[in-house]
């Protein structure tokens, strides 16, 4: 590859999500300093949403380890949910693939479990789990099942009708069929759904912590807090804390992807 053609490639890589950083970034300062009619930056004054370079003046002893003790709780509850989501949505990802009738007779209540808005179940949640690490794990399964469940299944479906005669004329049995054939071919569609439950796995976390506070806090009862408080810096950096938590879910399970699917899938997007 000559040097012409290298630059070309890094320019056409960073140079868009370079732009897009900085004017965000001069949309934040537009915006906070926006807000502040009469505000001095030599005060100590807080702001409504301060500026970037303001967004660690607060980030001393206890707040920080406030914040790094919700992320470990957050951390903890995602991962939980989003396992018991892999295990009970790819299993019944898989069976409704294999049998019509299982799919026509689940299919109406996933798609109801995952319409339904979580504030409208709190309470029957409550009476059954209570108001505890349980109910948060509950809530990040009901957020991140779908994805997974309906990717599977749509994968599992999807596999060519040619394949599936080849493996006919073979006289392969199902279990066979469904281990050499519509697995590995369904697998681009399964991480697909894995890397949006993942970034889901963690909003619901986020959201559980709101309805459910008993325990430590999560970063989500944090945010509030800090919202309460008046401590916008601390609050802020409590929210960035969780979309990096997201963003490092999301990156583990494309790497995944780029790992098992990419080196043999063409439409693979590596991450």
């Amino acid at each position: 590859m000559t040097f012409n053609a290298r630059l070309q490639k890094i320019i056409a890589r960073y140079f868009g999500p370079t732009v897009v950083f900085a004017l965000f970034i001069f949309a934040w300062y537009a915006l906070a300093y926006g807000l502040e009619n009469n505000f001095s930056p030599a005060s100590n004054t807080p702001m409504i949403i301060p500026p970037p370079h303001r967004l660690f003046e607060d980030f001393h002893g206890i707040v920080r380890t406030k914040i790094v003790v919700a992320f470990w709780i957050s951390l903890k509850t995602s991962l939980v949910g989003l396992t018991i989501s892999i295990v009970f949505g790819l299993t019944l990802g898989v069976l409704m693939a294999q049998a019509k009738w299982l799919e026509r007779s689940l299919w109406p209540y996933l798609i109801a479990l995952q319409v339904t808005p979580i504030i409208a179940i709190v309470p029957l949640m409550i009476k059954l789990v209570g108001s505890n690490f349980a109910a948060r794990v509950l809530v990040t399964v009901i957020i991140s099942l779908f994805p997974i469940v309906s990717n599977t299944l749509f994968g599992v479906q999807s596999t060519p009708k040619n394949m599936h005669d080849l493996f006919t004329l073979h006289k392969a049995s199902r279990a066979t069929r469904l281990l050499k054939l519509q697995l590995p071919a369904a697998s681009p569609a399964i991480f697909g759904g894995l890397r949006i439950s993942a970034g889901l796995a963690v909003i619901g976390a986020i959201v559980g912590d709101f309805f459910f506070a008993k325990g430590d806090p999560g970063l989500g009862k944090l945010i509030t807090q800090f919202f309460l408080n008046s401590q916008a810096s601390a609050m802020f950096v409590t929210a960035l804390a969780a979309t990096l938590l997201g963003l490092m879910l999301f990156i583990v399970f494309g790497l995944l992807n780029t790992w098992v699917v990419g080196r043999w899938y063409e439409g693979s997007i590596s991450q």
